[in-house]
């Protein structure tokens, strides 16, 4: 396990070393592979994590703004974490209130809530991944237990960070992701 919180602590800092110009690019380039995903599939309902942008995670507000403007159909959902470790899911609409929590996590604090099992397609946050399609996430399991209960919508997982070879250290109650986009291109496992 230790192996696992190096790997998380060794990625999370590289990740805040990027400048404030090539956290913008890559941003642009991983909403331009994920407009390029769009195209290929058909999505009614879009789970997303809200950015912490002081650690720098991949600026979903973009990737929201586009779906509004180009699929206003798609309902879009945003997360807020339980104290029992489950996630809690809101409609992106006007009635929903967003505040960043104790951990300055942007999440609904008043809103509708989803039917998660409309759910087809989740932007996954995660750290690192590789190239089979696991990921390191912040080690709390919310998405793990969150992803088992909708298996068949499709994981996206959003990674400014070129994907590894291997991440030897996953364990039973990981949940493999179906994509990874990151700013040089979309692995499909």
């Amino acid at each position: 396990m230790a192996s696992k919180q190096i790997l998380r602590e060794v990625y999370l800092a590289k990740r805040q070393f990027l400048s404030d110009d090539e956290y913008e690019l890559r941003n642009h380039q991983i909403k331009e592979k994920f407009i390029s995903l769009l195209e290929n599939y058909s999505f009614n309902a879009i789970h997303t994590f809200l950015p912490i942008i002081s650690k720098r995670e991949v600026d979903t507000l973009r990737l929201i703004k586009y779906v509004r403007t180009t699929r206003p159909e798609v309902q879009i959902f945003v997360p807020k974490t339980l104290r029992n470790g489950h996630l809690e899911n809101y409609i992106l609409n006007d009635n929903c209130i967003i505040e960043e929590n104790k951990w300055g996590i942007p999440e609904p604090v008043e809103g509708d809530l989803s039917d998660d099992s409309l759910i087809d397609l989740v932007l996954v946050p995660l750290i690192i991944s590789d190239k089979l399609g696991d990921r390191i996430g912040y080690g709390k399991g919310f998405y793990d237990r969150f992803l088992e209960k909708i298996p068949e919508a499709k994981k996206v997982g959003l990674s400014l960070l070129p994907n590894l070879d291997k991440i030897e250290f996953i364990e039973t109650t990981d949940i493999r992701l179906d994509f990874c986009i990151t700013p040089s291109q979309v692995y499909h496992f």
